[in-house]
């Protein structure tokens, strides 16, 4: 399975997620999307592959890869932001590792959301 496929399932999964996005029985009916979310009714969590980067070890170049996603948790208010964050945090913790967190407002879309990098090693 791929990272995306993963992270997707995983998310999809947590009953914290799920409390705030509710749960879909396919990526098409769900609230967590990769990639694009367009005209999409708050709250709903985004997220995107950013970089991949092949680990390099003494004996040469290994299979291992880190990736770090970009997870935007969007909602109405900023503590309704943080909190979906948090619960995506719960929900990856032990997987990785968050490299950033940073809350932005999108006033064209008066979305308020909180942005985490998350580092894996796949």
């Amino acid at each position: 399975m791929s990272i995306i496929t993963d992270l997707y399932a995983t998310l999809n999964a947590d009953a914290g997620v799920r409390a705030i996005v509710g749960q879909a029985t396919s990526p098409q009916q769900s609230k967590i999307y990769h990639g694009h979310a367009d005209d999409v009714a708050k709250p709903f969590i985004k997220f995107d592959l950013i970089t991949g980067t092949r680990l390099h070890t003494l004996p040469g170049t290994s299979d291992m890869e880190r990736q770090l996603i970009q997870i935007d948790c969007n909602e109405t208010t900023p503590g309704r932001a943080e909190t979906l964050a948090d619960a995506v945090f719960a929900a990856l913790e032990g997987t990785g590792y968050q490299q950033n967190r940073i809350g932005l407002y999108f006033e064209d879309t008066q979305t308020y959301s909180e942005i985490i990098d998350w580092s894996f090693l796949a």
